[in-house]
């Protein structure tokens, strides 16, 4: 509670500016019928523009924080707090002609203290005219699987779903490379296999992306299928990925109307012991409606279905986030229901969401513990998460 009054206290002149700011001399990227103090308070961010300094061409604060209140309960046991989930603050500046230079750092939960280290820190060229862009330096990483390719900033539910977060890196640092040619479009990286809280020994090997796209509507009004493939060397000292030596997701999204449906197949091979794995997830969400109590907001319902599943005994953990707290073990074969609305007040840039999670778990029992004196069990539970979620 005390963690949830601070975050509040420092968060609130932010949410007042919104409310009291009564114009603004940027349009920005405000949503038709959004009222305009969304879009002046937003554009406050913006420092500094002038696209004739050869230099420094524009100066922008940013920053992202996701606030929520969860419990779940698993029959055994029950948990639930507030989570300060992510905050980061930090700038984005335009230099010479096609550059941009980013640096955020990640608050602590608690404030104390407040810095945690830093969450990216790159520099990027954009090709003039062109599709093609090159990133070097620490970078979160979003490039793999339906739902890691999406920022947390958009994401539909409140959390990524399991298989996510078992084979997925978080931060890399390294160099990537990403473009469209007509219909298809592609992506590259090469990444060093350790990280710190700010940058990397290079002693933890490498990791390699290659990734490629084709737009394709299928029965949808528009939609897109990609192919994505990690590759980790298995370094012992590697401390950015997961134990997975080879990571292969496929996946597709479309939209129709109010409508869309993403779905993913991603199947990993372990690094010397550690269980191959696979897993489905099928997200569809609804747009309900517009304009419902503001100008410009609107309504979401979102679902989603996730499987996954390990060749070998014990090769799934349960999520860190939330079901730990109630639950230990490793099991074999997981499912997971989601269901939730999205309330987007000024598009994605502030809205409020909330979602339900059912889980279940089989062949569940505590590897480090002598097993014949165990016997494998089935475990379930819900979960219920609720907060705030904007970013500048």
């Amino acid at each position: 509670m005390i963690k949830k009054i601070i975050t509040i206290g420092f968060l609130l002149p932010v949410l007042l500016q919104a409310q009291e700011s009564s114009g603004g001399e940027h349009g920005g990227s405000e949503q038709p019928g959004s009222p305009p103090a969304f879009s002046s308070a937003w554009q406050a961010a913006h420092l500094y523009e002038d696209r004739e300094n050869p230099s420094v061409h524009s100066f922008s604060l940013v920053g992202r924080y996701h606030g929520q209140y969860w419990i779940t309960d698993s029959g055994e046991d029950q948990s639930e707090d507030w989570e300060n989930r992510r905050f980061y603050i930090g700038f984005k500046a335009g230099i010479f002609e096609n550059f941009i230079l980013e640096l955020q750092a990640s608050v602590n939960d608690d404030f104390d203290p407040v810095y945690k280290g830093l969450y990216d820190a790159f520099v990027q060229w954009q090709e003039t005219g062109g599709d093609l862009a090159i990133s070097v330096g620490r970078l979160d990483y979003v490039y793999s699987g339906m739902e890691r390719s999406t920022s947390s900033k958009k994401i539909k539910t409140m959390e990524r779903s399991l298989l996510v977060n078992h084979l997925m890196p978080g931060e890399v640092i390294g160099l990537y490379v990403s473009g469209k040619k007509s219909d298809f479009s592609y992506q590259a990286g090469l990444f060093s296999g350790s990280i710190e809280d700010e940058f990397t020994d290079f002693e933890g090997g490498f990791g390699a992306l290659a990734g490629l796209g084709y737009k394709l509507p299928l029965w949808y009004e528009k939609g897109k299928l990609r192919v994505e493939y990690l590759y980790n060397d298995g370094n012992e000292h590697n401390s950015a990925f997961k134990p997975y030596e080879h990571i292969v997701s496929l996946w597709h999204e479309g939209e129709v109307g109010p409508l869309a449906v993403g779905i993913d197949l991603t199947a990993a091979a372990g690094v010397d012991e550690v269980s191959d794995v696979a897993g489905l997830t099928i997200l569809p969400s609804y747009t309900i409606g517009h304009n419902l109590l503001l100008g410009g907001d609107s309504l979401q319902l979102a679902l989603r279905y996730h499987y996954a599943s390990s060749c070998d005994d014990y090769g799934l953990s349960f999520n860190k986030r939330y079901e730990r707290p109630v639950t230990s073990g490793k099991g074999d074969s997981y499912h997971s229901f989601y269901s939730g609305l999205n309330y987007y007040i000024y598009e994605q840039k502030l809205k409020l969401m909330a979602g339900v999670e059912y889980f279940s778990m089989d062949g569940v029992a505590d590897p480090d513990e002598e097993l014949q004196d165990q016997e494998q069990k089935s475990v379930d539970g819900w979960s219920f998460i609720t907060g705030l979620r904007f970013y500048f």
